[in-house]
């Protein structure tokens, strides 16, 4: 349940320097005053340009305020479901997977997750860390997926897909903001927060907490996975001229993670971040941008230390622990569990804006990245890599009916350089109706984990060791080729919109493990490398029909058919598995909104999901899970209170990557109150 108390007629703070500014100059991280009137018509995720949908070289799916508000969602996660192709699952109830088409394993990768551009992808576990993003839902504007792969903006992270969550700029309301959610699974969520302004400064600041208990126990499992985090953030926007802002932004996080049956080690996560931008726009109407960012995320294990040799001594003498005596030493971990994942980056680019047929951005990028822990790399040092990129983007209106997009990106590391492009041809086959045909060559280089960990030994309450992951040092970089057609339609007077996408994904030198057995020890040793190859083919549509300001229905489906194989085992006989079943056949989802006259809100949030195997995880039935929402807005004193009651997963208990994640029915409440 949530209260929402706004203040009515809430001064914007909108000096004439900041309208233009947030029109045109501050680029996929600011609102337009149209947006603060409209719905969101434009993006520019995909090349770096502000673009309509029509105009974009890749299908874009926006998750707008409206959406936000309407959806019974309580995190980000849950606004995901509603993207089609886009796969959402928990690992345990706090290690979210997000993965698009295919290879949803325990730490997903492959997929560019940003927040106000700055990049949260995570070196240490070539994933995203869902729990410190920090983030509250009452902090996003909007969300901009790009379904399909986006490395000429992004580079390699955004090899299948990208996602730009754009948090709400502080030009748009102002005073103070108290939220609190509970409910089911002792979920207790609150937030804080402050909106004002100085001259030319507004700013935005907010505390917030998070706490539940995981997934509900099963068949007697205690699997201890609930989390407590606990997050401040800011953000600034100084605007001294109508051709310069400054913004900056930054955040600190602690969680405490309760990891579940199958990871038993609770961990304590500390996360921070900084984030400045500026921009300045010339009289010509180009545009210059500076991005520079930092992201730490420290691990600790609240455990003792895993010390192999430790607990090697108080194994009984027995001919495994002999075995394990004889190891090399460089398959001995002899450290503690935590870890450290660093990443600093700076970016310039370059928006020409004053040729009419024709629009260019160029940039240039320098990044570090730096990861430490002694299980993965089986050393007390840290692992670095120096990174630049340089990519230009380009759009050419070549006649009334025919867009012309192309770009390329050039990457270079420490031991690899390689390029990825994409060229693409919109044509207008009616008014409001678009084709898109689009071809990608994209490459995605190891992460420093997977191009160097050296040891990570597991083994089971007898102690017994049960394997180790070493890196081929001649590990190469993923590749992909994906064509595919779009369309787009506009009709009803704008009021329905449709999107339609049929692809066909070609992945090769995909980076998984294969097995060879120890000679002299039951139990094997794990090589990371270039050991699968997949092709994936199939459609998905979205349409979306608002006739008024009243209702709202947004629809989804999608269609994948993967087919591949893993060398799962080289020694002591060569084994391959099949890759066929390891993503959802069919998908679908149904948002449907109504709200009446006097401000009552009812939604249905309804999601399909056939039957898989997860790569990492359990084989799993279909499913369809059900969310409800109500929601009723009062006047007070010159504000709005709303007042709202959310059921999730209505009908039948289901699985979650693990089949003992189940996820039964919850209910949450809540408030939201604003006030000067």
């Amino acid at each position: 349940m949530v209260f929402k108390i706004i203040k009515k007629n809430t001064p914007l703070l909108l000096c004439p320097a900041a309208l233009v500014i947030s029109a045109v100059a501050l680029g996929d991280s600011m609102v337009t005053e149209g947006d603060l009137l409209v719905d969101i018509q434009r993006v520019n995720s995909v090349t770096h340009m502000d673009q309509t949908l029509p105009e974009t070289p890749a299908s874009v799916t926006i998750i707008d305020r409206r959406m936000i508000d309407a959806s019974p969602a309580v995190d980000v996660v849950d606004l995901l479901r509603m993207v089609p192709g886009l796969q959402t699952y928990f690992v345990n109830a706090n290690r979210p997977g997000v993965t698009y088409h295919t290879l949803g394993n325990s730490y997903p990768r492959r997929l560019e997750v940003k927040v106000d551009g700055r990049s949260v992808y995570e070196s240490l576990f070539s994933s995203v860390e869902w729990t410190t993003l920090g983030v509250d839902l009452a902090d996003i504007d909007h969300i901009e997926v790009v379904r399909g792969a986006n490395a000429p903006a992004d580079g390699s992270n955004a090899f299948l897909a990208s996602i730009n969550i754009i948090t709400r700029s502080p030009l748009i309301d102002s005073g103070w903001n108290l939220r609190g959610e509970g409910g089911s699974n002792s979920i207790r969520n609150g937030s804080l927060s402050y909106a004002g302004a100085a001259e030319e400064l507004n700013y935005r600041a907010r505390l917030s907490y998070r706490s539940n208990e995981g997934f509900d126990n099963f068949d007697n499992l205690i699997l201890d996975d609930g989390a407590e985090t606990i997050t401040l953030s800011f953000k600034g926007l100084w605007t001294p001229s109508a051709s310069d802002s400054l913004e900056l932004k930054f955040g600190v996080s602690d969680s405490d993670i309760g990891v579940g049956k199958r990871d038993s080690i609770p961990r304590k996560l500390d996360y921070q971040y900084q984030h400045l931008q500026w921009d300045h726009l010339t009289e010509k109407g180009n545009k210059y941008q500076f991005i520079a960012y930092h992201n730490l995320l420290e691990i600790t294990d609240y455990d003792e230390p895993l010390g192999f040799h430790k607990a090697l001594a108080e194994l009984p003498d027995s001919p495994s622990k002999t075995a394990l005596l004889q190891l090399p030493d460089k398959l001995i971990i002899d450290g503690e569990s935590n870890g450290e994942s660093e990443r600093w980056d700076t970016e310039f680019r370059t928006l020409f804006n004053q040729w009419d047929d024709f629009r260019a951005v160029t940039g240039i990028g320098l990044r570090f990245d730096r990861v430490k822990s002694e299980d993965f790399f089986d050393s007390q040092d840290g692992i670095s890599r120096n990174s630049f990129r340089a990519y230009a983007n380009f759009q050419w209106t070549a006649s009334d009916r025919n867009v012309l997009n192309g770009g390329v990106i050039r990457e270079h590391d420490d031991s690899e350089t390689f390029s990825s492009f994409r060229v693409a041809s919109n044509f207008q086959l009616a008014d409001n109706q678009t084709l898109r045909l689009a071809f990608n060559r994209g490459y995605r280089a190891p992460t420093l984990l997977e191009s160097n960990q050296t040891t990570y030994i597991r083994y089971n309450e007898d102690m017994i060791l049960d394997g180790s992951i070493v890196s081929d040092p001649d590990i190469n970089p993923e590749q992909l080729t994906s064509t595919e057609i779009g369309y787009m339609g506009s009709f009803l007077n704008a009021s329905l919109s449709i999107d339609l996408r049929i692809f066909n994904e070609k992945l090769r030198d995909v980076i998984g493990e294969r097995r060879e057995q120890y000679a002299d020890l039951d139990g094997q040793i794990n090589i990371r490398d270039n050991t699968e190859s997949i092709d994936v083919q199939g459609a998905e549509w979205q349409a979306q029909y608002r006739p008024n300001n009243n209702f709202l229905v947004n629809a989804s489906y999608s269609y994948v058919k993967s087919n591949g194989e893993r060398l799962w085992r080289s020694t002591p006989y060569v084994e391959y598995r099949s890759l066929e079943d390891n993503s959802p056949g069919h998908s679908a989802g149904l948002l449907v909104n109504y709200t009446t006259d006097d401000r009552l809100s009812l939604s249905t949030m309804i999601n399909y999901q056939s039957g898989m195997r997860h790569p990492q995880g359990s084989e799993l039935d279909n499913y369809t899970r059900v969310d409800l929402k109500a929601a009723k807005k009062f006047d007070l004193n010159n504000t709005d209170m709303e007042v709202s009651f959310t059921v999730q997963n209505a009908g039948s208990d289901y699985f979650e990557f693990y089949e003992i994640n189940a996820f039964k029915t919850r209910y949450i409440f809540g408030f939201e109150i604003g006030f000067p």
